[in-house]
């Protein structure tokens, strides 16, 4: 019998991260894959990514509604879907009975993943558990790595952290990020090629805008965008730079930064497929914004980040990140250095990510086909 292996995906940020070991399971003689969609998935405002995931091949086992069009842009609605997640995992996971619930990162739909799987005695396991940011998702993060059995963490601090929680060391791995096996395993065409995809212009530098909101702050969120497209145009009209914007996730306030990034006169894509955002990322001079995006994956292309306000500002990170408030003039000075300091600019190219740590997926797997899975009834270990 093949072991049962069941992947939650909300939005494009986890299941991009997710995809290289979805792959894997899939390819695996000894393990099954199920899948269930939720979220920003099934939504129009954000692409409809539900669509995106059909075509990349993966059977959709279930579906689950998580959020209207309409909702509210608050944090009433995220509390409200993680209800109705909850709800329907109970009957979904009952119907599939999984062996083991693959959970990732720190989004809602993998957080009641865990808790449902916890209460239906089914092992979980968990991704990227361990890291610090600073915001309600690190909460989420750790109280993930709670109702957890397996680990896998993305670098050994994270390693440490989990096990200080409290968990048996003998089930924390250290793993990489497993978005880093995309970035090894596609091909990169010239910036003119992806120009003509994207509406750029090839001979100018590129700045790519993503910023996404963060829920303790969520009325500073209008002012905090308004800051950062105000750079990005003043940069564009001293340097003669563009920028590309790619939407926000629908945390509270996400629907106000959409809002705000259509009528900024920036090109925005509600959805870029992540090959083609590593692709962009790797003809781009800069990232601009708060997405962890600029701590995964930026390092590996070697791209400088402007990384603004509060949303990254503990994560462990690569020599290619530049931090700074929500403040035009600081945001303008960070994206100059990033462009034209030759100094920073050898050193981004020179150095490391600490998330890259090779081949996550076919790690990941070896330990799902092999482990004896531990007891569904945990206790701390001190």
């Amino acid at each position: 019998m093949k072991r049962k292996i069941l992947f939650i995906t909300e939005r494009r940020a986890d299941y991009s991260r997710l995809k290289p070991i979805m792959n894997a399971v899939k390819k695996s003689d000894k393990l099954e894959m199920q899948l269930v969609v939720t979220g920003m998935h099934l939504l129009k405002r954000f692409g409809k990514t539900k669509n995106v995931i059909v075509k990349d091949g993966f059977k959709i086992d279930a579906v689950v509604p998580m959020f209207g069009e309409s909702d509210h842009d608050d944090g009433a609605s995220m509390v409200a879907g993680m209800g109705k997640a909850l709800i329907a995992f109970s009957k979904t996971f009952k119907k599939l009975k999984p062996d083991i619930i693959f959970s990732g990162f720190d989004i809602g739909a993998n957080f009641a993943a865990g808790i449902t799987g916890m209460h239906l005695n089914i092992v979980v396991s968990h991704i990227q558990g361990g890291e610090v940011s600073g915001t309600v998702d690190e909460v989420i993060r750790h109280a993930m790595t709670k109702f957890s059995h397996i680990h896998f963490a993305a670098t050994e601090q994270s390693k440490k952290r989990i096990i200080k929680l409290g968990e048996d060391p003998k089930y924390v791995f250290n793993v990489g990020s497993p978005s880093l096996d995309t970035i090894h395993n596609i091909d990169y065409p010239s910036k003119e090629i992806m120009s003509k995809k994207y509406d750029f212009d090839p001979k100018k530098p590129l700045i790519i805008v993503l910023q996404h909101p963060v829920t303790t702050e969520v009325e500073e969120v209008v002012s905090q965008i308004k800051e950062t497209i105000d750079a990005v145009h003043e940069v564009n009209e001293k340097f003669n730079t563009q920028a590309i914007a790619v939407y926000s996730n629908n945390d509270a306030g996400g629907k106000r930064i959409v809002n705000l990034i259509e009528k900024s006169g920036i090109t925005s894509f509600a959805h870029i497929p992540y090959e083609d955002f590593l692709r962009l990322m790797n003809v781009a001079s800069v990232l601009v914004g708060n997405s962890s995006a600029g701590i995964h994956e930026a390092p590996s292309l070697k791209l400088p980040t402007v990384n603004i306000g509060t949303r990254e500002q503990f994560r462990e990170r690569g020599k290619n990140i530049i931090d700074v408030p929500h403040k035009k003039a600081e945001i303008v000075k960070a994206i100059e250095k990033s462009m034209f300091d030759k100094k920073f600019r050898a050193l981004v190219a020179r150095s490391k990510n600490p998330y890259d740590s090779g081949n996550t997926a076919e790690k990941v797997i070896q330990i799902l086909e092999t482990i004896e899975l531990p007891p569904i009834q945990k206790v701390i270990t001190y």
